[in-house]
């Protein structure tokens, strides 16, 4: 026995079988800004500052608005 044949196209279900368009993923946190990451990190560690905090400012604005230009808030 055949199946039975679809319903015909009515402005109802004519885009019924279409995927809506999706808005793309944000991406994760952990994936972006990893350079600017990875100084701010560096400079923290490592600094024989006695105050990294305020040696490493600059890198650590940078890294804020890098994130920032993905939609994230720190």
């Amino acid at each position: 026995m055949a199946a039975p044949a679809p319903p015909p196209p009515t402005a109802a279900n004519v885009g019924a079988d279409l995927k809506t368009p999706s808005t793309p993923a944000k991406p994760k946190p952990c994936c972006v800004c990893t350079d600017e990451k990875a100084k701010r990190d560096e400079c923290m560690l490592f600094s024989n500052s006695n105050n990294p905090q305020e040696e490493c400012a600059d890198l650590v604005t940078k890294y804020k608005l890098c994130m920032k230009g993905y939609g994230f808030e720190i």
